[in-house]
């Protein structure tokens, strides 16, 4: 309670608050405005059967008609749809549609679960998502395009190696064409959030310190004293004083005679009558 008293004291001084401010709103705007630009598109797709159903029918002298292999799964589109999410989120792939590992430009490929437009139904059907973000409109709006394409191609690569009919090949529609690329502003107030806080936290902690610093010194120094008086040192039994500097010694009284005999006081006496 006695720190936030003590910080809250150091806002409150014009000589502390106001700086510390503009301080932390300057580091803000330098954090927003530092932090690089980024852009993202999104798309979503979804897996269709053909009008013909899954199977091709034969003539009457084979028994049997020719069926697309991935409508055979309980759910076929849905595994068809997990087939090229996966097949598509490999390095290599990524490195061909120009994504690299550290490069700026970021692509995610999953069937909707990070889209809160498909959260809630992204579970009931075959969709496939498409997310690119980068710093520049151009990259955003390429890549896009490559990884549509490479979508559509690997769908048909993998059916035609199936030896799966034509006419009952899965198809694959746009529900959300790509978009144009868009500004995303939360790196920035991120930024500019931490470089505020930075800036506050960093002049109130010098502030704080700086004033404890002075209390502390002031504390170990309390000023000038009058120095004590010199008192004199007291010889022991028997032991002379010494003399002071500058100073005599004072001579020893003489002791008083000693009383004469009785019999020298009357001839005294006798000799001061006559």
């Amino acid at each position: 309670m006695r720190f936030w008293t003590t910080v809250w004291g150091l806002v409150r001084k014009k000589a502390i608050g106001p700086p510390v401010a503009v301080v932390a709103i300057g580091l803000a705007l330098a954090a927003y405005f530092l932090v690089p630009s980024r852009y993202v598109s999104t798309a979503s797709m979804v897996l269709t059967v053909p009008a013909t159903g899954g199977t091709l029918e034969t003539g009457p002298q084979q028994r049997l008609g020719l069926t697309n292999p991935l409508l055979q799964f309980n759910d076929a589109l849905r595994t068809t749809a997990g087939i090229l999410i996966l097949s598509t989120n490999t390095p290599e792939v990524a490195a061909e549609l120009g994504v690299t590992e550290d490069g700026p430009t970021v692509l995610t490929v999953n069937d909707g679960r990070t889209n809160p437009d498909l959260l809630g139904i992204s579970t009931n059907g075959p969709f496939v998502y498409v997310e690119v973000e980068s710093t520049s409109p151009a990259v955003v709006t390429e890549v896009m395009r490559k990884a549509k394409l490479r979508i559509r191609v690997e769908l048909a690569k993998r059916q035609t190696a199936l030896g799966a009919p034509v006419s009952t090949h899965i198809g694959i529609l746009d529900v959300m064409p790509a978009s144009a690329p868009r500004l995303v502003v939360t790196d920035r107030l991120l930024g500019a959030a931490s470089g505020g806080l930075l800036g506050v936290v960093a002049g109130l902690g010098a502030a704080y310190g700086v004033q404890r610093l002075r209390a502390a010194r002031r504390a170990g120094d309390p000023g000038p004293q009058p120095e004590p008086e010199p008192q004199e040192h007291e010889p022991e039994p028997g032991q002379e004083r010494e003399p002071e500097e500058g100073r005599k010694p004072r001579p020893e009284p003489e002791p008083w005679p000693e009383a004469a005999p009785a019999a020298e006081r009357e001839d005294a006496q006798v000799e001061s009558t006559t």
